[in-house]
């Protein structure tokens, strides 16, 4: 059963099967996204990865599928606050499929079935400044940003402020006791502001679907 429905897209929750088609996703080339890389997953590495996303009461993950069935990124809602009404989000992409206006179309209509299905009432996320193709995307779906940090990034032999692939994006790092730290912006959006411009977007939601009952 899909919780949203667009004109390319789908969202349902996550099965099992879906984890096999990631596997044949594409690579970022950047170093600086290798994290987002899709791993090369046996059955039982599968099955655990599977679970981790699935399996938590405070947690929920829905699978992105185009027209054609295919998938093409996932979402997450985690640390998932129900008397408080709010949560976390995180969303992943098949580099095969960014730059075309998937994210976008993504989040307008997960951020409908998430403020007016389930009555959440804010939505959070965490960004890398130098990611400034999401931040637009977030910018651009009604996220504002309300701090930031900085943390250190995973691969320290990414030459940041000796390699001229890098100097764009220079600004988005800094060197704090010897080792390279990415800027992270925090961002929010709360269901009053989404549904304000609401009618920018043409969406499809599931209303018969609620996903507190498989928790």
């Amino acid at each position: 059963m899909y919780v949203g429905v667009s004109k390319n897209i789908k969202i349902r929750e996550l099965q099992i099967n879906d984890v096999y088609g990631m596997l044949n996703w594409g690579k970022h080339e950047s170093p600086l996204f290798e994290d987002y890389n899709f791993p090369k997953l046996n059955d039982n590495e599968i099955e655990l990865w599977y679970k981790i996303k699935t399996k938590k009461k405070n947690k929920k993950c829905f699978a992105i599928i185009t027209d054609n069935n295919n998938i093409i990124g996932y979402l997450t809602i985690r640390k998932i606050k129900r008397f408080r009404k709010k949560a976390t989000l995180g969303i992943v992409f098949d580099p095969n499929f960014m730059n075309k206006g998937y994210g976008t179309e993504t989040l307008n209509i997960f951020l409908d079935y998430y403020f007016n299905v389930l009555n959440m009432k804010k939505m959070i996320l965490e960004v890398a400044k130098f990611n400034k193709r999401a931040f637009k995307c977030y910018k651009k779906c009604g996220f504002n940003k309300y701090n930031k940090y900085n943390k250190k990034i995973e691969n320290q032999e990414i030459d940041i402020f000796g390699d001229d692939y890098y100097k764009s994006i220079r600004d988005c790092f800094i060197i704090k006791n010897g080792y390279t730290h990415t800027i992270y912006y925090k961002m929010r959006i709360y269901s009053d502001e989404f549904n304000q411009n609401k009618h920018k977007y043409h969406k499809n939601v599931n209303t018969n679907v609620d996903m507190w009952k498989s928790s």
